[in-house]
């Protein structure tokens, strides 16, 4: 397939306009509600889908203007394939898991995994990767964000 043929590059650069209007339409929405619930707030469930919501119109309009050279895409095949067929495995385990070890385990767990299969790192380096990826994802979602994640068995 070729991605930068005018038709496909204009579908989908109009299809991340749409979606990115719709997501900064809901943030404008959420907005005002936290506005009417909790005065003062900085941050809430409007942020996210601002970020996004943005992100995604500037993508969009970098698609429909921007005319990027020809490139081929084929099917992976090989180590690329199993590279990316575990790391689909692991996502799918950190989904299921996540319930019942929790946000901070599980998430630490298959960072850790993702590291190591996608980054061919070593363990010592994986390890303290997913350790960080872990610590930042914990403060964005819990501390800033305030969302409520799965405790699991162990209750963190």
């Amino acid at each position: 397939m070729n991605f930068t043929a005018s038709g496909d590059r204009i579908v989908v650069g109009a299809l991340l306009v749409v979606l990115g209007t719709a997501a900064l339409l809901e943030a404008r929405r959420l907005h005002g509600l936290r506005e009417a619930m909790v005065a003062g707030a900085v941050v809430g469930d409007d942020t996210f889908p601002l970020i996004l919501g943005a992100a995604m119109v500037l993508l969009g309009l970098l698609c429909l203007i921007v005319r990027l050279p020809s490139a081929r895409v084929s099917v992976p095949a090989g180590a690329a394939r199993a590279q990316m067929l575990g790391s689909g495995a692991v996502l799918a385990a950190y989904w299921v898991i996540l319930p019942t070890v929790g946000y901070t385990l599980s998430t630490a767990l298959a960072a850790i995994a993702l590291y190591r299969s996608m980054g061919r790192y070593r363990w010592p380096v994986a390890v303290a990767a997913g350790a960080v990826t872990t610590v930042v994802l914990h403060l964005l979602f819990r501390i800033w964000l305030r969302q409520p994640l799965p405790a699991g068995w162990l209750g963190i």
